[in-house]
């Protein structure tokens, strides 16, 4: 893929959605082989990305011909060499990704890429959400507390006043009207710290048969929104039925988790009572008991009601028990339910390569995890990984992580090799997120030995374009000795070196003693065709090298004869509320080849 294992996206307000960037898929293995893949899915399961994969499954491949090297034409008795190959058609396939934070802080997706239906692999991708200094939340938006009996107060039902912001919030004054009651939290004012939350307590009191409604006004120094109302409502009834609570609000969970909820049918008259029914509507809340038809309630009597709510989906979800009794009469009691999803997100996440690292030497990677949705989370679980890797600092298991990113939990990797070469393991968290599964992170880390060692070993720019610069990479030189090293004279060598350039060098030619210089190099192709070249510094001990690579691939335009024959495509997607989704674009480039005079024969791939 390219960007090849990772992207981090520019620091972007919680509520709004960053640019898109492009995320390519294409053709493994080496230039001179030929490579047929089908990208069957791209799975993202992360609340704050998008990733929009459209048209597939997509094709994406390379063909590859060889040049007939028999001397003087005609049928091929024996070869004077070896056959030159090249690509003759590139095909990739491009697919767009954006950062939409819904809490604030580090947050990471790793985004899975399927090809042919069994084999994957990842990218993972990494943002930062900011905060708006001031930012106020109520919830819930509205309240509906049903039939309440006359000169009664019904349940009390929690309004709560949250601040999303960064800077603390004032708020000013509640205040609420009608038949309503504020019965507990600041009414005069309050100061609210970013992340914290403030209850307040309201019930309906009818004096009197009929609806009534009013609103709770919450007044702050949200510049934004600097009066929130909550409409609220009721109907005052003459009943000798009390039901209990009234409203009923299920204790909010999380998706994948049910709750129950228990209500109590009460005759509050001088005589016996019959209920008729009792009728369940509403969304992913059932009935589990209820009293049978012709049950009998004496005076002063009760009989219990129990509700399950099913947390199949996010969300707010509402019903109403109607409650028929004494031949006719009707009772009601609105009930409300809330489940949050839950996801975790872990900084930095997927494939953690710590780079070279000198043997008897250690490395350090700090490790983050938040929720990064509103539903929270425990660590059960922290299986380490194996030597030379160590996990340092996991607090005392299992650890709570409030939702919307309100706590971090922090441990760190330490990678400490002892042989030269590289080391690879993996570290699994398990959390009790409904249905998730472990996560699993792959470690790797190069042991490097004593003295100057450049690293990768071999820097594969892939294929791209002539003329076309492509991004730059890093060639590192690592100083493994006990004294700082002298580096000069770098420069490229090979037959290609002219299509490769260094671009940006090191601060300084001194590499202190463990540390790590490190020269940015691109290529840019003019012909087609396979590039190598080599990197060399030369250091106290003679030079340092890393090979370089990459392909050069000719004329852009899609093949009409082949049996795969691409396409291209242009659509666009709608984004978040906050901001319209740019243009994407989705194409499969196809990159060809003129033939040659004289070349008669595919690499076999």
């Amino acid at each position: 893929t390219s960007p090849a294992t990772s992207f981090t996206f520019a620091a972007t307000q919680v509520g709004s959605t960053s640019a898109p960037t492009s995320i390519t898929v294409r053709p493994g293995g080496l230039a001179s082989s030929e490579s047929y893949d089908d990208v069957t899915a791209v799975s993202a399961p992360c609340p704050d990305f998008v990733v929009n994969a459209f048209y597939l499954p997509a094709p994406v491949y390379r063909t590859v011909i060889c040049d007939d090297t028999c001397g003087g034409g005609g049928i091929c008795q024996t070869q004077l060499a070896a056959p030159l190959c090249y690509t003759d058609e590139y095909v990739t396939y491009s697919f767009d990704a954006a950062f939409r934070p819904t809490v604030a802080g580090d947050s990471s997706c790793v985004v899975t890429i399927t090809t042919n239906g069994a084999t994957t692999r990842t990218i993972t991708l990494f943002g930062s959400g900011s905060v708006p200094p001031i930012d106020i939340d109520v919830q819930p938006t509205s309240v509906a507390f049903g039939d309440v009996r006359r000169g009664t107060a019904s349940t009390a039902t929690t309004v709560s006043v949250r601040n999303l912001g960064g800077s603390a919030l004032t708020v000013t004054g509640a205040t609420i009207t009608g038949a309503f009651v504020i019965t507990s939290g600041p009414t005069a004012g309050t100061t609210i710290q970013p992340g914290a939350t403030q209850p307040y307590t309201v019930t309906c009191n009818p004096t009197a048969v009929g609806g009534s409604s009013g609103a709770l006004t919450i007044t702050s120094n949200d510049p934004a929104t600097p009066s929130v109302n909550v409409p609220v409502s009721c109907n005052g009834i003459d009943s000798n039925l009390d039901i209990t609570p009234s409203p009923s609000t299920i204790p909010t969970t999380r998706v994948g988790e049910p709750q129950l909820a228990a209500l109590t049918l009460r005759n509050s008259g001088a005589a016996a009572m019959t209920i008729n029914s009792v009728v369940l509507s509403g969304t992913d809340i059932t009935m589990v008991t209820a009293p049978p038809a012709g049950t009998v309630l004496g005076a002063g009597l009760s009989t219990p009601l129990q509700v399950r709510f099913g947390a199949t989906a996010s969300g707010d979800a509402v019903g109403m028990a109607v409650v028929t009794y004494d031949g006719g009469q009707v009772r009601s009691v609105p009930i409300a339910a809330r489940a949050l999803n839950t996801s975790m997100a872990m900084t930095p996440d997927g494939a953690v390569d710590l780079g070279p690292v000198c043997i008897g030497q250690t490395k350090d990677q700090e490790f983050s995890i938040i929720a990064n949705d509103q539903g929270p989370f425990q660590i059960n679980e922290v299986i380490a990984p194996d030597a030379p890797f160590e996990v340092k600092g996991v607090p005392v298991l299992p650890i709570p992580v409030q939702g919307a990113g309100a706590t971090k939990v922090r441990f760190v990797m330490t990678a400490a090799p002892t042989t030269a070469g590289p080391s690879t393991s993996s570290m699994t968290i398990k959390t009790d997120i409904p249905a998730a599964l472990p996560r699993e992170i792959a470690l790797s880390v190069e042991g490097l030995p004593a003295g100057l060692t450049g690293t990768p070993a071999l820097l594969d720019f892939g294929s791209t374009p002539t003329e076309v610069t492509t991004l730059g990479e890093n060639v590192q030189v690592t100083n493994c000795s006990t004294a700082p090293a002298v580096l000069m004279n770098a420069r490229l060598e090979g037959p290609d070196a002219s299509e490769f350039a260094i671009v940006l060098p090191p601060t300084s030619s001194t590499i202190p003693a463990s540390g790590t210089a490190s020269w940015l190099v691109v290529m840019a192709a003019r012909a087609t065709g396979i590039k190598n070249a080599t990197f060399i510094v030369d250091g106290p001990d003679g030079p340092v090298s890393v090979e370089l690579t990459g392909e050069g691939l000719g004329d852009v335009g899609p093949d009409l004869t082949g049996e795969r024959t691409p396409s291209y495509y242009a659509c666009s997607a709608a984004g978040s509320a906050t901001s319209a989704w740019p243009l994407a674009v989705v194409l499969a480039l196809v990159f060809r080849r003129r033939r040659r005079q004289g070349a008669t024969a595919r690499a076999a791939g």
